[in-house]
């Protein structure tokens, strides 16, 4: 008995394959690789060997459930696609964020910066890495106990982990005295009392490096409470920076970067959705991109704004 050929959609077919496959196929409509097909089987909540059978077009089972999923998949896909990329503007924060770390940097002090979440200290200083190429940033987390932190200093620096403390913390300040560099300490109110003294003692005093600790308004707190006894810290700290929430021209600024020209009520929308969080009126603008593009509407209004902005936690 002959064996009856697979009924596909062709140009669902084709539309699949050009995201799907191996780097030599090429890439993407969009520059970027190609997804595997074990990533792709995967979001699909299929096998691999579906997604190679539908492929050499010998699928047996069910070829229509499995090219709804495809369908569901490539609409997700062609909205992420279209995900806009908000450019960084020289926000006030942005300005006194990068103020401060020079500062530092040429000093050799220690900057303590605080601010609500969402109010763009990690934009800043993601932005300042990648204009300042002596700047090392690092992210820290509540998993960063003193040889954690140590480690990740090490890494940073580029010296050899291996070994006790000491000995790890000598090749620190040796590869760090007299060179021109600024450490800077993402959320470091998760730092415990004991790493935060690890470093002032070992970074700033030894090493005479500049140090810039970065984090939630709590930061300040932890430091200045006596009990903590962080009173050789709090002494040597030189710049002291609280960024505020987001202004309504620094928003209009980041808007236009990506819309220009928006009504008035329009821009006022946008800020009264954000809520001086940076953060939240990037996400927002995404959100409200993706809406765009679904509806096929070319401006955002206030009522999109309004649909975009519903599920976000603000």
């Amino acid at each position: 008995m002959e064996k009856k050929e697979m009924e596909i959609d062709e140009e669902l077919y084709n539309k699949f394959f050009a995201l799907v496959g191996s780097p030599d196929e090429g890439a993407r409509p969009d520059g970027t690789r190609r997804i595997s097909q074990a990533k792709a089987a995967q979001a699909l909540v299929y096998s691999s060997g579906v997604v190679s059978a539908y492929k050499s077009r010998g699928y047996n089972g069910n070829v229509k459930a499995f090219e709804e999923a495809v369908r569901a998949w490539l609409k997700r896909e062609e909205r992420w696609i279209a995900k806009i990329e908000v450019p960084v503007v020289a926000t006030n924060a942005l300005d006194s964020i990068r103020n401060s770390i020079n500062i530092t940097q040429d000093e050799r002090d220690i900057a303590v910066i605080v601010g609500d979440s969402g109010a763009g200290k990690m934009t800043a200083l993601r932005a300042i890495v990648g204009e300042n190429p002596s700047a090392i940033l690092l992210e820290a987390d509540s998993s960063f106990t003193k040889n954690v932190l140590v480690a990740e200093i090490a890494r940073a620096v580029g010296v050899e982990t291996k070994g006790g403390m000491t000995t790890i913390i000598g090749r620190i300040v040796e590869a760090l005295r007299g060179r021109d560099t600024v450490i800077m300490i993402d959320e470091a109110d998760y730092l415990s009392d004991a790493s935060l003294e690890l470093v002032r003692r070992v970074i700033h005093d030894k090493a005479q490096t500049g140090v810039v600790l970065v984090g939630l308004p709590r930061l300040k707190y932890q430091l200045e409470n006596r009990r903590n006894d962080h009173e050789q810290l709090t002494s040597r700290v030189g710049v002291m920076l609280e960024v505020k929430g987001l202004a309504r021209h620094d928003a209009v600024k980041i808007i236009e970067g990506v819309w220009q020209g928006l009504p008035r009520e329009t821009v006022d929308a946008f800020c009264k959705a954000a809520r001086g969080s940076a953060r939240t009126l990037v996400k927002l603008m995404g959100r409200v991109h993706q809406t765009m593009a679904i509806n096929r509407i070319d401006t955002p209004d206030a009522e999109v704004i309004e649909a975009a902005g519903a599920m976000l936690m603000r």
